[in-house]
């Protein structure tokens, strides 16, 4: 909110309650910034990028750390403390030159031994959730001008976009207080330094003056972690939220006292099924039959009000690298999807059908009772499965499903790695295995020229759209709302980055 209004204060916990209608503002003063308030449905788990990589503290640290590099909101890779990078011809070494420029919030210079401490701070962390992203190094170190060095176990194409993913903190001050002492006053070097954090209530930004790229246009970021979607509506329209994302259902009703604002997003909505048991699901036809069966522009129309875009043969959304616009899906066909399920080993028998009532499937209730119901129109009994997002996410990675399951997948690296690894590949949560789809995985990795392996990534969709292991249903169309006169671009990868936006 703009600094006339002042910052919200008993207006916070009003919201995170779930008040409808929030308290007054404390008045401004006159040295006050400019400022804004930013509602996200989760609270940061710790203040220390070593430890949490969740999407809602990661929005965070983009503002308060520096990284090597940063992908773009159109998906490209930027460098940001790295000036560039280059791999070696077989892409088992890569070196990051590093800007001079570059200086922590309590003034210290950022050097090569921070960023190769910060990588082994993670590294050496078993609490840390960003060890997925570190796994691959073998060894991390300084080069003779002062670059960072990275060997890797094997080779990896998409390394660079690894490394996006790790903050850097400084070396002695972390070694100094620890992880605990670092959460309670985080240091980082990005344009925004750390105020405060109350847990469930708030976190503080304020700019940072001597930032290397320039002093931010947004002077103050208060940040609320509100879960319930009505709350962060309520609060858009009663002037006290800046800044939010919304549901779909939600958009026609902002119009005119706030600005809605949507972007094609990284996420693909999907439907995949348990073929490890050796039941039906293990017959290509009724997987093409249920791939077929799907009316996925009506579903889109009627059940997202507009907000997503049909699904390529593409496992990935169109800014994400290694996403194929030329496979088209399967064509919606009601009666070759029927003779398949007559052909298949289909007898009737209901399959279960899980899906998460919460999370980041936009209307995954509604979404599921829309599958259910096509298919049933080519014989398939479906029995509807809903769970909450935690307890889905647990059936998924312990590959308990029996039956289908929907769900989304977000890269949020933008790259179709992870997409390959965590949905298809024998090291991820697949419940099928295809030695040809593994093989063709293996290539992607290790092929560094760009052109040759999103050559390499498009037989695997091609191979896919064959044996609909993964059937894609719509790309999601992100939706938020933000007051008028506030300039904010939203971006593919699901951040919320304040760090360019700017008031009229």
């Amino acid at each position: 909110m703009r600094a006339a209004r002042g910052r919200a204060t008993a207006a916070v916990a009003a919201l995170v309650a779930g008040a409808l209608v929030l308290a007054g503002c404390a008045g401004p003063t006159g040295a006050e910034t400019d400022s804004i308030t930013v509602a996200q449905p989760m609270d940061l788990k710790s203040p220390d990028p070593v430890v949490d990589n969740s999407l809602y503290s990661t929005n965070i640290f983009r503002s308060v750390f520096d990284q090597l590099n940063e992908v773009m909101p159109d998906g490209s890779l930027a460098p940001r403390l790295a000036t560039g990078w280059t791999a070696s011809g077989d892409g088992g070494v890569w070196t990051f030159p590093l800007r001079r420029d570059a200086v922590f919030h309590d003034g210290t210079p950022v050097t090569a031994a921070d960023v190769v401490f910060s990588f082994r701070a993670v590294m050496d962390n078993p609490r840390s959730l960003n060890r997925i992203y570190t796994n691959n190094i073998a060894s991390v170190g300084t080069g003779a001008n002062g670059e960072v060095v990275f060997t890797l176990k094997k080779a990896d194409a998409a390394f660079p976009r690894m490394a996006y993913y790790i903050s850097v903190v400084p070396e002695q001050y972390y070694r100094r207080v620890g992880s605990k002492g670092f959460a309670d006053r985080p240091i980082g070097s990005g344009p925004y330094r750390f105020v405060s954090w109350t847990p469930g209530v708030s976190v503080e930004l304020a700019s940072y003056p001597r930032y290397w790229g320039g002093e931010p246009s947004i002077g103050h970021v208060t940040v609320l972690p509100v879960a319930d979607p009505e709350a962060r509506i309520n609060g858009l329209l009663a002037g006290d939220i800046d800044l939010t994302s919304l549901t779909p259902a939600q958009i026609s009703a902002v119009r005119g006292a706030a600005e809605p604002v949507e972007k094609q997003a990284n996420q693909l909505v999907y439907l995949s099924g348990n073929a490890e048991a050796g039941g039906p699901l293990a017959d290509q036809k009724l997987r093409n039959a249920i791939s077929m069966a799907i009316d996925r522009e009506t579903i889109i129309d009627t059940v997202l009000y507009g907000y997503g875009a049909v699904a390529s043969g593409s496992a990935v959304a169109p800014d994400v690298e290694g996403y194929d616009g030329t496979l088209a899906p399967l064509d919606h066909d009601l009666a070759t999807a029927e003779r398949l399920v007559a052909e298949s080993g289909y007898r009737g028998t209901a399959i279960p059908l899980d899906y998460p009532t919460d999370g980041n499937v936009p209307m995954s209730s509604q979404l599921a009772q829309a599958v259910a119901a096509q298919l049933s129109r080519i014989g398939i009994d479906i029995e509807l499965r809903g769970s909450d997002a935690a307890s889905f996410d647990l059936k998924w990675t312990t590959h308990q499903f029996r039956g289908l399951y929907l769900s989304q997948f977000s890269p949020s690296m933008m790259d179709a790695s992870t997409t390959l690894n965590y949905l298809f590949g024998p090291t991820g949560n697949a419940l099928f295995s295809d030695p040809d789809i593994d093989a063709l995985i293996v290539r992607a990795g290790t092929t560094v020229d760009q052109r040759q392996r999103r050559a390499v990534i498009s037989e695997i969709w091609a191979l896919n759209q064959q044996r609909s292991w993964v059937v894609n249903l719509d790309y999601t169309v992100s939706t938020y709302g933000k007051t008028i006169g506030l300039q904010w671009q939203p971006r593919a990868d699901g951040h919320v980055d304040w760090r360019t936006a700017s008031w009229q």
